[in-house]
């Protein structure tokens, strides 16, 4: 059986965001190749089968982390409206390895040093601060790409660190834009 996960965005221009100097600067730090608002915040979301959505709304268990939070995996309702959604089929093996990956992490700090140095050539990865005997340390992307790379649905090669609006184009080709509606309830009539 298939199961599946979402990758969440939400983008600079969204009504969900504060108004702040983080979001203009995180904004400002992507790399765009139109005018068009990059995507600031990532988010992994777990769609078991058989699991259903509200008209507006989709609703999962999503590990992500905020600024200078701690990485979270919660159920979690996401408003259609102001995010954006690429969804990716995976074996139940490659499902479960992500959820216990992001489980084991919950709770991790935010790596604040690698968020504003994530374009460095030298950068402190999530692993790096183990080495000072401190629990490793995520942006939001880190969290969602090492969560993936566990579940083997990104290659090792990949970097560790990137921008949430490079992972959306990275995952672009592998994925499918997704409205995240069961359209098992979707009629459709071609006229």
């Amino acid at each position: 059986m298939t199961h599946k996960i979402m990758l969440c965005f939400v983008r600079s221009d969204s009504d969900i965001l504060e108004a702040s100097w983080l979001n203009r600067m995180a904004a400002s730090m992507a790399s765009t190749d139109d005018d068009s608002a990059p995507y600031i915040h990532a988010e992994l979301l777990f769609c078991p089968p058989g699991s259903q959505s509200g008209k507006d709304s989709v609703v999962g268990e999503a590990c992500s982390i905020v600024y200078s939070g701690a990485v979270h995996l919660e159920r979690k309702r996401f408003s259609r409206k102001e995010w954006f959604f690429r969804s990716m089929e995976c074996s139940q093996g490659q499902y479960d390895m992500m959820l216990e990956f992001c489980r084991e992490h919950q709770g991790d700090g935010f790596n604040h040093m690698g968020y504003f140095m994530y374009w460095s050539p030298i950068r402190p990865s999530p692993m790096s601060y183990t080495w000072l005997g401190f629990s490793p340390r995520w942006y939001c992307s880190e969290i969602v790409i090492a969560a993936m790379k566990h579940g083997e649905m990104l290659d090792e090669s990949v970097s560790d660190s990137m921008h949430p609006h490079d992972l959306f184009r990275l995952v672009q080709g592998s994925s499918m834009a997704d409205c995240g509606r069961s359209m098992n309830s979707v009629n459709l009539r071609f006229v």
